[in-house]
């Protein structure tokens, strides 16, 4: 009898430990420190960049806005604002998409871009926007430094 509550009370102690092991460093990645949102203006236009945490990691909410006083018209690759994480690599593979654009349009074709939280530290997010307007080559790029603790 004695030896059935030892066996019972190390699987239950194992249990716990696992359980806590697990709660405890399955929730270790970084989160990103704070939340952030620039806007970068070129000429006529403000390229605005959104940078918010999720549960899983972050994501990256952007988009263009034309603040000239008349109508443009743009033409882009996929993705319109491409981009990427710890290493700049933009890829404008996408079919080419045209538009007009008003004063104060805000243009945002593709939805937020979701990224896994690296480890603790500082890394650089890349963002650019590369279009034509009314023919002419137009690229906004901008670096952002971000944070996780």
């Amino acid at each position: 009898m004695k030896k059935k509550l030892i066996a019972v009370i190390v699987l239950a102690v194992t249990c716990i430990i696992a359980v806590t092991s697990y709660l405890f460093y399955g929730q270790a990645t970084a989160e990103l420190a704070s939340n952030k949102s620039r806007e970068i203006q070129q000429d006529d236009f403000i390229l605005h960049i959104r940078v918010e945490r999720m549960n899983e990691g972050f994501q990256v909410f952007r988009a263009i806005q034309y603040v000239g006083d008349e109508q443009v018209e743009i033409k882009h690759q996929t993705p319109l604002i491409s981009i990427s994480f710890k290493h700049q690599n933009h890829d404008y593979t996408g079919s080419s998409v045209l538009n007009t654009l008003h004063t104060g349009n805000s243009y945002h074709p593709q939805n937020a871009k979701s990224f896994d939280s690296p480890e603790e530290g500082q890394y650089l997010l890349f963002c650019e926007a590369r279009f034509l307007v009314n023919g002419e080559q137009m690229t906004i790029s901008h670096q952002e430094e971000l944070v996780f603790e």
